[in-house]
């Protein structure tokens, strides 16, 4: 396995293969487009485009997922390009699929999405490690957060993240304001500058989940960094728990993630049948 360099708009990962490949954004996954990787021992899946991938005869990943990807290529040609390549859970551990650049060399980026590989426990995890968030995807599919079944999660999960990847493509990649790998550097630009808007700044909420991991109580985690006292409310930041809580309200509010979030709901209200979203089926009849 390679370094990677955390809390850096480019991570590069060396030694895979014969080329060094840059995940432009915060994320600490393996990438491993073009050919095979191998990362903690465990080789991963070879990353394709989305349309190389529905066209495979043998295609070796869970139904739900395929049959998910196959009616967003349908009615989203424009994302064809778009690479998707599905991750094991432990590399992942707090979140069921992310959006990422990928440059392949100093002209090509690759708008990945990365996949969780289908596991019950783990989707059911995140009903609790991700709470806040659940609870707003119940409240904006419409309807109670008790009743939202781990596939559902799961399929909300996948059409946000080419919410984002259809956001870079139409905004950023097929913008003539930019040229060739500028859209990526914009990209980033302007996430790191989203984020830099959170009570903690400049984390995610997966990331701040993975660094107060560190500490036993907010105290010793503002004792470690005094400069994030400027920008949380002590009034209602009490606990690490609030902490988490407020950071993943202001980041389900921010202007990427409605934009994502709008496209999954979008999407999945158009295609309740063909989903098999029986959660959603009473508001057809």
């Amino acid at each position: 396995m390679g370094i990677v360099f955390k809390h850096s708009i480019y991570y590069t990962l060396y030694n895979i293969g014969k080329l060094n490949y840059t995940i432009m954004n915060n994320a600490e996954v393996a990438i491993n487009l073009g050919q095979n990787c191998i990362e903690g021992g465990t080789i991963l899946k070879k990353g394709i485009t989305l349309s190389e991938l529905l066209t495979q005869k043998d295609i070796e990943h869970d139904e739900t997922a395929i049959k998910e990807l196959r009616l967003i290529l349908e009615q989203n040609q424009h994302l064809s390009h778009v690479g998707v390549v599905f991750i094991l859970p432990q590399k992942e551990p707090n979140t069921g699929g992310v959006f990422r650049r990928v440059k392949i060399d100093e002209n090509t980026v690759i708008p990945t999405v990365f996949i969780v590989s289908e596991d019950a426990d783990h989707i059911k995890k995140l009903f609790n490690t991700r709470r806040s968030s659940a609870e707003r995807i119940a409240k904006l599919l419409g309807i109670n957060f008790e009743d939202m079944s781990p596939k559902l999660l799961r399929q909300f999960i996948i059409a946000h993240e080419f919410g984002h990847a259809n956001d870079y493509v139409r905004n950023y990649e097929e913008n003539p304001d930019y040229k060739g790998a500028e859209a990526a550097e914009e990209w980033g630009v302007h996430y790191e500058m989203n984020l830099q808007t959170m009570p903690v700044r400049g984390l995610d909420p997966v990331e701040l989940q993975e660094e107060i991991a560190n500490f036993q109580n907010l105290a010793d985690f503002l004792n470690t960094y005094p400069e994030e006292t400027k920008t949380i409310n002590r009034d209602i930041i009490k606990s690490l728990e609030d902490l988490v809580k407020a950071q993943e309200q202001a980041y389900r509010s921010s202007e990427y993630e409605r934009y994502a979030d709008k496209f999954a709901i979008d999407f999945i209200r158009k295609n309740v049948q063909a989903l098999n979203v029986t959660e959603l089926q009473f508001m057809e009849k």
